[in-house]
């Protein structure tokens, strides 16, 4: 209903051309923004290696660490605030609008390397799901790069090992060597 007037010091052209009406463009590429005293727990599952996968619960400050079977002990409770802390802020590079259907379908029904499912203390949940990525040229795994999903959106996003790697830990990670 308001029409801004926008300028960019030294361009010339239509300024209209540089915005896009797609809203995925105008949100933070951001998977995790959390605080630890928004988190009620984190379970990572290493589909790879199912072995080294765990589950974190928060309960009033006390933290319970548990693989699929029990609940553990020995394990470092300063690793674990640490984990938790790396939630509060992992981004990822860029949407992957431009694959077709057929690619898209083809990496979701792949078998994910990992799945991490973040319960909030009030309740939601969020779940990333990481597929192994491909470089495009060669036909080889991209070593610094993954394609990504959120529970929360249909859109498929490539993140990059860098900001996703602090969260992907294993279970033996928490333990004092």
């Amino acid at each position: 209903a308001k029409p801004f007037i926008v300028s960019v010091p030294g361009y010339e052209g239509d300024i209209g051309s540089l915005f896009t009406v797609n809203e995925l463009f105008w949100q933070p590429y951001i998977v995790f923004n959390l605080l630890p005293s928004e988190i009620a727990s984190v379970t990572l599952k290493n589909l790879a290696d199912p072995a080294s996968s765990f589950t974190i619960e928060n309960k009033r400050k006390k933290y319970t660490f548990s693989d699929s079977e029990s609940i553990l002990s020995g394990w470092d409770t300063t690793r674990i605030r640490r984990y938790i802390s790396y939630f509060t802020l992992i981004p990822f590079e860029s949407w992957a609008l431009d694959i077709s259907d057929s690619e898209k379908i083809k990496i979701e029904s792949g078998t994910p390397l990992f799945r991490i499912r973040v319960k909030k203390s009030d309740g939601h949940e969020i779940i990333l799901t990481l597929w192994e990525k491909l470089k495009d040229d060669i036909n080889s795994k991209d070593t610094d790069r993954l394609w990504a999903k959120t529970d929360e959106r249909d859109d498929l996003f490539v993140i990059r090992y860098f900001d996703v790697d602090p969260i992907l830990k294993k279970k033996s990670y928490f333990f004092v060597e």
